[in-house]
């Protein structure tokens, strides 16, 4: 079968989770980034999604060391066509590329604003700086809200926002 891309899509159509022209792409990091401004709102630190060049939201109040926390979104697939010989060469290697590609797209913020880059792979896992800065979050909305299980709910709901994109992505490939 062939992608409206123009590339072949096997029997599991994972050509969509990297496909330029999928339909769960934008859909899922928006879902990513009101995921975590609802939770940055409910721990005090009420944001906004910015539009201009995209990051993915701006807190209002200060997050670390005085400054206010800038934080863009970046889903990578690892199993994508140009990720093969970087990942089979290093392992876990894309998501700190994407980390990398993040920091100097946005560099010139890094003095004013505490910039933190949200990698996630079309897997589920989470980038090295990622996973620190969600656990924090997700420590922070146990405390201030009292319940343990917030911790599992936040990252379930991560976790189904990622499943709904890379089926929203799989799907518009299959069934072109």
């Amino acid at each position: 079968m062939e992608c409206r891309c123009g590339k072949f899509v096997d029997r599991l159509g994972l050509h969509g989770l990297s496909c330029i022209k999928n339909a769960g792409r934008f859909p899922r990091h928006s879902a990513i980034n009101s995921i975590l401004k609802r939770s940055l709102t409910c721990i005090g630190l009420p944001s906004v999604l910015t539009k201009d060049r995209r990051p993915g939201g701006l807190t209002l109040n200060p997050w670390y060391r005085g400054r206010s926390l800038v934080c863009d979104t970046t889903v990578v697939d690892t199993i994508a066509e140009s990720h093969y010989i970087i990942s089979a060469a290093i392992p876990g290697s894309v998501a700190p590329d994407a980390k990398t590609d993040k920091c100097r797209k946005y560099n010139d913020l890094l003095g004013n604003y505490y910039f933190q880059p949200v990698a996630i792979k079309t897997t589920g896992a989470y980038g090295k700086s990622t996973a620190p800065f969600l656990s924090c979050l997700a420590k922070k909305l146990v405390n201030i809200l009292g319940n343990p299980r917030e911790r599992q709910w936040f990252h379930q709901r991560l976790s189904l926002a990622m499943v709904r994109g890379n089926i929203a992505s799989i799907l518009a490939c299959v069934n072109v």
